[in-house]
């Protein structure tokens, strides 16, 4: 497994490189090293670690393969629940043509191999991370690539604005940034805890360098955000950060059922409030409530566009293909990213895709702080991606940084990486 650690570890670390180019080569090269490491990875994975990392991936197997199998269905010329603008096209034509619900089939296996490719590095990771050490390695490298892409931004916002990065690939690169001070502030946690274990084990000392270069980490993720996130970002950021220290308190603290919900229900009630009381427009729907400081005419246009926007979508990928259909005479020019991340997926989706996923995303943040709670040392790995995921469920309704391939990939493997470690292997052993 020690070349699998190392294909993964060399793609974490390349990830940031991927903000200043993020092309269909460089997202089919991502497929291809993790195709590779998925095939060796079969081969070399012990029996052991395969069947315990199984017993935890089963059941969101079936859940991650919702998504692929509706991706699927909106590509096959099936002929029902089709988009209109096939009918459109055959008139026109005067030619029978086999309908789809997606318009671009060609974009939408494109975003299902994206997708496939993903979720193959997530549960690489997972496969990988069952293994202390080895998990140890990857949150390090996650350290490394968080805060090479917030040094990016910081370069970006300082140096030359507007220069050398492209608006959605500074979008995705402060979104990373926001992970990165979950991920960073877990992985110092992680080293000082074990700093703090040899010393009490009076064994040698070897972690002062890596704290020092977590807690760099930490601070360049930290003023990246400060430098250049909104003020949606930043309350995404705060709830993710703030989970992760309730899991520490609750953990240091003993608390019970009790004590946890009486610690939580401030917080809950003042993101609430703050929900609750943001000023939304009549016309304008949740959706896009909180596109952050999106054009206001692209945010009318992705409105015109959810409300034309079939149950079953127009299929993935296909946003920018639909785009110039719905833009008027004075509209920036269509081929701009959506507004939100929950807006296209709604478009491309379907609605009732959309709020599954919403669904399924949240039961994933409970089963993963939940497991944290019930682990030993080992219970930072799932408190991190918990509170990664919350981080990403609010993103997602601000701005759509997480269709760039850098923040998917480290999200992936965040992901991968809790799951591994959610469960201890010895309780599972006879």
């Amino acid at each position: 497994m020690l070349l699998v650690r190392n294909l993964l570890i060399a793609l974490i670390c390349a990830a940031p490189l991927m903000l200043l180019s993020d092309s269909l080569i460089v997202q089919g090269l991502v497929a291809g090293v993790g195709a590779v490491a998925v095939a060796i990875s079969c081969v070399t994975l012990r029996s052991g670690e395969a069947g315990f990392f199984i017993s935890i991936a089963r059941p969101l197997l079936l859940v991650a393969a919702i998504p692929a199998l509706w991706m699927l269905l909106q590509i096959l010329p099936l002929g029902i629940l089709v988009h209109p603008i096939w009918s459109s096209a055959q008139a026109a034509l005067h030619h029978r043509i086999n309908g789809r619900i997606s318009i671009d089939p060609a974009m939408s296996l494109i975003a299902l191999g994206q997708y496939l490719s993903l979720t193959a590095i997530a549960f690489l990771t997972g496969a990988i991370a069952v293994d202390r050490q080895r998990a140890e390695r990857i949150l390090f490298a996650l350290t490394i690539a968080v805060g090479i892409a917030s040094f990016i931004v910081i370069v970006h916002q300082l140096l030359v604005p507007g220069a050398w990065l492209a608006e959605g690939a500074r979008t995705a690169a402060i979104d990373c940034a926001s992970l990165g001070t979950i991920i960073a502030g877990a992985a110092c946690i992680r080293a000082l805890n074990r700093h703090e274990r040899a010393a009490r084990l009076q064994s040698e000392l070897t972690e002062p360098l890596t704290i020092i270069n977590c807690g760099v980490s930490l601070l360049i993720c930290a003023a990246a955000v400060a430098l250049g996130a909104t003020r949606e970002l930043l309350f995404a950021t705060g709830c993710g950060l703030l989970a992760l220290a309730y899991q520490l308190i609750i953990r240091r603290l003993g608390f019970g059922l009790l004590g946890t919900a009486v610690l939580a229900a401030p917080a809950i009630w003042i993101a609430v409030v703050l929900v609750a009381t943001r000023p939304i427009p009549h016309d304008v729907s949740l959706l896009l409530a909180f596109a952050g400081e999106s054009a206001p005419r692209s945010i009318a246009l992705s409105q015109r566009m959810l409300d034309d926007t079939p149950v079953v979508g127009t299929g993935a990928g296909t946003f920018t293909a639909l785009a110039p259909i719905y833009r008027e005479v004075d509209d920036p020019p269509a081929d701009f990213p959506a507004p939100t991340t929950a807006v296209a997926i709604a478009i491309e989706y379907g609605k009732p895709m959309l709020w599954l996923i919403v669904a399924a995303t949240a039961g994933l943040i409970i089963l993963l702080l939940h497991a944290s709670l019930q682990r030993g040392r080992d219970s930072l790995y799932s408190a991190m991606a918990g509170s990664c995921l919350l981080t990403l469920l609010l993103i997602c309704f601000t701005n759509a940084g997480f269709f760039k391939t850098t923040p998917a990939l480290l999200i992936a493997v965040t992901i991968g990486l809790g799951l591994a470690q959610s469960k201890s292997r010895k309780a599972t052993q006879p």
